[in-house]
Formats: C-alpha cells, sequence, structure tokens
C-alpha cells in the first residue's frame, strides 16, 4: 500500500476520535501514521503490518489508560442541571404575594419562579430547598446571611 493511504486512514481515525473521545481510535491513528513511515522508507508489505499492529498494541495497552486516567476524572459526585441548584443561595427579584407566596429570584442571571415558605424582602438572599419543574421552592437564610 502507499504511504498516503495510511495517512488518510490515520487522518481519518483522528476525525473519529473527536466524536468517541476514548482515546482507542487515536491509538490506531499513530499506528497507521507508523505504518505510513514505513511504506514511505521503502519497507516491505509486512513490516508495514507489524509496526501498525506492535504500535497500536503498545499505545492501546500502554499509553491508553494512563491518558484516560489523567483526562477523565470519574467524580459521581458532581450535580448537574437542577440538581445543581438545591442548596444554594439565590438573589429574591420579586416579593412573594398572593395566596401561594409565589415570587421571583434570580441565580447565575436565571429568572426562576419561586415558591416561599416565609416572606422576604426583594434584594434579600434565600435558600433553594427543592425543585419542583420550572419553581424553585425556597426558605429565607437566618442567622444574618448565614450561607
Amino acid at each position: 500500500m502507499a504511504y498516503y493511504v495510511y495517512l488518510i486512514l490515520g487522518v481519518m481515525c483522528f476525525i473519529g476520535e473527536l466524536f468517541t473521545m476514548d482515546f482507542s481510535l487515536t491509538c490506531f491513528g499513530l499506528g497507521l501514521l507508523g505504518a505510513s513511515l514505513a511504506s514511505w522508507l521503502g519497507l516491505g508489505l509486512g513490516w508495514q503490518v507489524v509496526i501498525f499492529i506492535a504500535l497500536s498494541l503498545a499505545l492501546f495497552v500502554g499509553i491508553r489508560p494512563l491518558a484516560l486516567k489523567h483526562l477523565y476524572h470519574k467524580n459521581k459526585n458532581v450535580k448537574m442541571n437542577v440538581d445543581a441548584l438545591i442548596g444554594r443561595t439565590v438573589i429574591v427579584l420579586a416579593e412573594p404575594e398572593g395566596q401561594d407566596n409565589i415570587g421571583r429570584v434570580q441565580t447565575d442571571g436565571d429568572n426562576w419562579r419561586a415558591c416561599f415558605a416565609a416572606p422576604a424582602q426583594k434584594g434579600a438572599e434565600v435558600r433553594v430547598e427543592k425543585v419542583e419543574g420550572n419553581t424553585l421552592f425556597v426558605t429565607p437564610i437566618q442567622n444574618g446571611g448565614e450561607k
């Protein structure tokens, strides 16, 4: 095979890696680049295959686990989306009114509908206790701004 075929396949592996992000296609892509270099140097097909297999296997077994360990920290305690709002301190935008004590709060630039457990002044800080749909259930922070 001509070296440019290996080169094209290697680049395709690198492009595919952008979609998988598990470092396996990168190992094969680098193996293909090694085979491309062997082909360019005029080594036979047998050497090209051996270099591809050896380089890909060495990278897959030796380097991939280290790369995954350092690139992907699997912390299962990271809260995402609305779960990250629970326990946060937010600012009152509109005081609660009506029988349901509904008002508005702001967190990180987002304006949320809020159901207040107790009255709160505009600009006061309140804590998010739970989230249901698009409504935050909040309670006032006691003891002069404790967070």
